[in-house]
């Protein structure tokens, strides 16, 4: 039997929560659908601990509405079932968590599981908003430059959170795509019982430096909310984890009894395919922190491209400065109602390599579950 929707939303990471949530506010009846058993995405299960993307360079929050709630309610680790979405207390930028600099960055650290917890909890508290887990995308059907039905559901639009543009595979639309020159793999994982201390970058350098010179890849350890643990991104094959463990555990200062809860490690690509779209925004844009007359989400992240030497290459905004992303890098450029949001939008390899951060994703999130309700809208008033 064929279910009819309004909306479907392909992926449950920060940009399919953020679109789900936001277009089902808007009166549409909303479909989340996600190959993974629970909603989390990178965010909630790749091991990564930092939110970045947030802010400006002075540490300022960059995007109001679903992004701004999503961060305090992070923060705060509350269910935001005990307060309506009206009530709760709009912050400023500083009061947000706290962010915690990083060179020239900033970014907000959290739990991997209080991500997780937060998604199922909002997701929950959604009227008009329903979830399929554990569901492959199959059986895309376009008329007329229009997907009419995803699965067997009937839809009036869809939006491609899955990250590497699987909608826009299955109907044949054109996409773009990273690869191991700018957003090579990296294995993230909890790095836990580690007792030196790596508060500046010359300490984490003393532990980085044995590493090197015994040949193995770049690895990056940043710290979490948690005492004596850092989120550690290795550059090399699943096959080398063991080794490196026990070398920092034989060899270096502080990591005797470290170890990682994780038991299976899989490389995962920063960033994949981008659909194109209306607008394909690039790196000249972000560099130049270009305005639009439709933008619909700002972002001051570096473009940070990762190589298949595990070196990340950063270009840096102008002080003072941020960019933002047009509608149009929302909407499909030949599929009239499909929009994306997340790692999948209408952007070049270099823009694609800033505005990817999860920060950003929340925005283009809610930005692309505000148009595609909108796009519901105006055709049943056709």
């Amino acid at each position: 039997m064929t279910t009819q929707v309004d909306i479907v939303v392909v992926g449950a990471g920060a940009a399919g929560i953020a679109a789900a949530v936001s277009s089902a506010r808007a009166g549409c009846k909303t479909l989340l659908l996600d190959q993974r058993p629970a909603a989390g995405g990178t965010g909630g299960f790749s091991g990564l601990t930092t939110l970045c993307g947030l802010h400006d360079d002075a540490g300022k929050f960059l995007n109001d509405g679903f992004t701004r709630e999503f961060a305090e309610l992070l923060t705060e680790r509350r269910s935001p079932t005990r307060l309506e979405s009206s009530q709760r207390p709009q912050r400023t930028g500083s009061e947000i968590g706290a962010p915690l600099r990083m060179g020239r960055v900033w970014v907000l650290q959290y739990r991997p599981d209080s991500f997780r917890e937060l998604a199922t909890l909002l997701i929950a508290d959604t009227p008009r908003l329903q979830v399929r887990w554990n569901s492959p995308l199959a059986d895309v059907i376009v008329v007329n430059h229009r997907i009419v039905h995803l699965n067997d559901i009937s839809v009036g639009a869809v939006i491609d959170c899955s990250g590497a543009a699987e909608v826009a595979r299955a109907v044949g639309a054109e996409c773009l795509a990273t690869d191991e020159t700018t957003q090579a793999p990296a294995i993230v994982f909890p790095l836990v019982n580690v007792t030196r201390e790596m508060k500046t970058a010359a300490e984490v350098a003393q532990v980085l430096l044995p590493l090197a010179r015994a040949g193995f890849p770049p690895l990056n350890l940043q710290p979490s909310l948690d005492v004596n643990i850092f989120t550690a991104k290795f550059t090399g094959s699943a096959e080398q984890v063991g080794p490196l463990l026990e070398f920092l555990r034989t060899r270096v200062t502080g990591f005797e009894n470290c170890s990682t809860p994780v038991t299976e490690f899989i490389p995962a690509r920063r960033a994949g395919r981008m659909i194109i779209g209306q607008y394909v925004l690039s790196g000249e844009d972000v560099l130049a922190g270009r305005k639009f007359p439709d933008a619909v989400a700002r972002c001051a992240w570096p473009i940070e491209q990762w190589g298949a030497d595990g070196v990340a290459r950063f270009k840096y905004l102008p002080a003072g400065t941020h960019y933002e992303i047009p509608a149009r890098s929302l909407r499909a450029a030949k599929v009239e109602n499909l929009f994306m949001a997340g790692k999948t939008i209408s952007a070049d390899v270099d823009a694609i390599a800033s505005a990817r951060v999860m920060g950003c994703c929340l925005a283009t999130g809610a930005a692309a579950g505000n148009l595609a309700a909108a796009c519901v809208e105006s055709a049943l008033t056709r």
